[in-house]
């Protein structure tokens, strides 16, 4: 039986992935705020310390998989919140957890990004190179100067980085590592924001080939298969999940 932990777990994506592992038969935990056997708060140092902790009492330090699914939307919260949420409560757990993960057959951390996080983001942007250096007060104090919405946009994509940036250090310690960037998927998050009068005409405006929004279920179709044997040798990838939207705006650029 293997460990699975997964954050974000009370809804949305989480919640698919968690019920998907459970009836494969996985010993699934999640951490979340609430209705999950791990309570505490990721925007926070001691809530990702406590939950790394409790992670480890819970599985003798074990871990097969873990899936970072918790997030939110930065136009429905404050930047700094968003940032120390999106970005570092993902890349504390990667970090704290992945010791735990070494020895373990087909070990693979997951990442959950956003296809909007490759839009119009300059790579080499002062808020992008402070998230990556890990400076989270810093990244705070720069993020309320900015629009409605950065922090969403600036954490998906330095997360996107911090993820690749880890395949090659994590690789040869037997730990697979790799990001799943959902488009637009039915998930709480995105009906609170389709009621959002500024943004729900712009999510209409988003293409998608399909012609239709994912499911959470989808997502976590997607997760399962990355997490599985037929997956042993794809490490350091962006997994575009997103009916097409990335290649009808950026058929060029990939």
């Amino acid at each position: 039986m293997r460990n699975i932990i997964i954050s974000g777990s009370a809804s949305g994506i989480g919640q698919a992935c968690r019920e998907k592992f459970e009836t494969m038969g996985d010993r699934v935990i999640g951490i979340d705020i609430r209705d999950a056997q791990i309570i505490a708060d990721l925007a926070t140092r001691d809530g990702r310390q406590q939950a790394i902790a409790q992670v480890l009492e819970k599985t003798d330090n074990a871990v097969d998989g873990l899936i970072l699914s918790a997030g939110v939307s930065g136009m429905q919260h404050p930047g700094d919140f968003t940032v120390s949420l999106n970005y570092f409560g993902s890349v504390d757990l990667f970090d704290g957890l992945r010791p735990a993960m070494e020895g373990r057959p087909n070990a693979c951390a997951i990442g959950l990004v956003s296809n909007s996080s490759q839009f119009d983001i300059d790579y080499e942007d002062p808020m992008v190179l402070a998230l990556l250096e890990g400076d989270e007060d810093k990244c705070r104090e720069m993020i309320v100067e900015l629009d409605r919405g950065a922090g969403y946009r600036y954490a998906k994509h330095a997360l996107a980085r911090a993820i690749r940036r880890r395949a090659s250090e994590w690789g040869p310690l037997g730990v697979r590592i790799n990001a799943i960037v959902p488009g637009m998927t039915e998930t709480p998050m995105v009906a609170s924001l389709k009621e959002d009068p500024e943004v729900g005409p712009m999510l209409d405006m988003l293409p998608i080939p399909l012609g239709r929004r994912g499911t959470a279920a989808e997502m976590a179709g997607v997760i399962t298969f990355m997490l599985s044997e037929d997956a042993s040798y794809v490490h350091g990838m962006m997994m575009w999940v997103d009916g097409g939207t990335d290649a009808a705006i950026r058929p060029d650029r990939f």
